[in-house]
């Protein structure tokens, strides 16, 4: 079977993280499933954009486009990437085309084809634009396609005009022979809009990457991995560390990650006197993470809004117990084996909870919380339903 992947978001240079999932599935199906041939295709994904506004963010696009190489074929055994360059409109302009995204792709699909042989099926991750350009592909070679979302929100606010998701994605949709929703109330979601209702497939985490372990340190120590972004509720997790006032010498919140928001709330863990408690780790690594993971005793996220999660399950193939927000994706991760929920922006909860789960963070069963990862998050438990939902859509054909 030979399977061609659409990513919409893709790692890159200037974005070693961006799809990283994407990227780790495709590796795990390659792995599991010795008679399927996982072709990837890649165009550019998160350094292709002419943005909206002018910006030194066009000069780098172009730059970048000027220096790309065609038909670059790179992978081993039966997982490869194939690379053809193209460049994207932002779609706040409004004659934004997929006619290069399409051409790029098409190409890659040709040049698959050439290599392997012929595609069975292709999946893409994410309605816009993957899911779009795979419908098209679809219909022209008259093959299926699966579509797997991972929108948080779903839709994205400039994905929307006037109260609908963009045409592009009730396509994606509606002409996919199934789709994938990465949690329960993802899936609500969707099918909110009059959409198939998709199969709920979570995101995987590669289990070989994560180990138990115990921290080093005589703290209780308490972790969040994250963007640094309003979206990940940073602002409500150092509010409640204030409302609780945990002493420096017992308690410390490690925080990693890095985006839009760091300063302003390294501003406000100072303004809020949290200096000696809050230590701020900057970018993290995917190598960095495990090692981070083991070195706390909690971990702890009061997001917004989330479709899935993937740190959540991180930290419980870690064996640790975490604190999450009643936000869409965490109830689906979060049980009574390995922790606990609040609901979104209640600060009060969260303090009360953090303060809590210090208390009893030892009642927690390392042994059990990562069993229970293994049984619904491992690669062997994703890819086992993914293949069974490929060879379901092959055998309807």
């Amino acid at each position: 079977m030979n399977l061609f992947l659409i990513p919409s978001w893709y790692p890159s240079p200037g974005n070693p993280i961006s799809g990283i999932f994407f990227q780790e599935q495709a590796h795990a199906l390659a792995d599991l499933l010795p008679d399927m041939t996982v072709v990837v295709s890649r165009w550019g994904q998160g350094e292709n954009v002419i943005p909206a506004r002018p910006s030194m963010r066009i000069l780098k696009a172009l730059r970048w486009r000027s220096r790309q190489r065609h038909d670059v074929v790179s992978g081993t055994n039966n997982f490869w990437e194939l690379f053809n360059p193209t460049l994207e409109w932002s779609t706040y302009y409004p004659w934004s085309s997929f006619k290069l995204p399409l051409a790029a792709n098409r190409r890659n699909f040709c040049l698959a084809e050439q290599r392997f042989g012929k595609i069975n099926l292709i999946h893409a991750h994410v309605s816009y634009p993957g899911g779009y350009i795979a419908s098209l592909l679809a219909e022209e070679y008259r093959i299926p396609y699966v579509l797997t979302e991972h929108m948080s929100p779903f839709p994205f606010p400039n994905f929307m005009r006037g109260g609908k998701p963009l045409p592009q994605i009730t396509q994606a949709f509606q002409r996919a022979a199934a789709s994938i929703a990465v949690s329960p109330s993802l899936a609500h979601r969707i099918a909110s809009f009059g959409y198939p209702h998709p199969v709920v497939i979570p995101n995987m985490v590669d289990e070989r990457s994560f180990s138990l372990g115990q921290p080093k340190s005589g703290k209780i120590i308490f972790f969040t991995l994250g963007g640094i972004s309003e979206q990940k509720g940073i602002d409500h997790l150092l509010e409640a560390i204030a409302l609780w006032n945990p002493p420096a010498g017992q308690f410390e919140f490690r925080i990693g990650g890095d985006g839009p928001k760091r300063a302003a709330y390294q501003a406000k863990a100072n303004a809020l006197g949290l200096s000696d408690r809050v230590r701020w780790l900057g970018p993290v690594s995917r190598t960095q993470a495990p090692t981070l993971f083991r070195d706390c005793h909690i971990f702890v996220l009061p997001s917004r809004h989330e479709t899935f999660g993937v740190v959540y399950a991180e930290a419980i193939a870690s064996g640790k117990p975490i604190i999450a927000t009643r936000c869409g994706g965490p109830e689906s991760i979060v049980n009574d084996i390995n922790g606990r929920l609040v609901d979104v922006g209640d600060v009060g909860a969260l303090a009360r909870t953090m303060q809590d789960m210090a208390a009893q963070w030892h009642t927690y069963d390392p042994q059990v919380i990562r069993k229970d990862f293994e049984a619904r998050f491992s690669r062997y438990a994703v890819v086992q339903q993914l293949n069974a939902l490929y060879r379901q859509v092959l055998r309807g054909t």
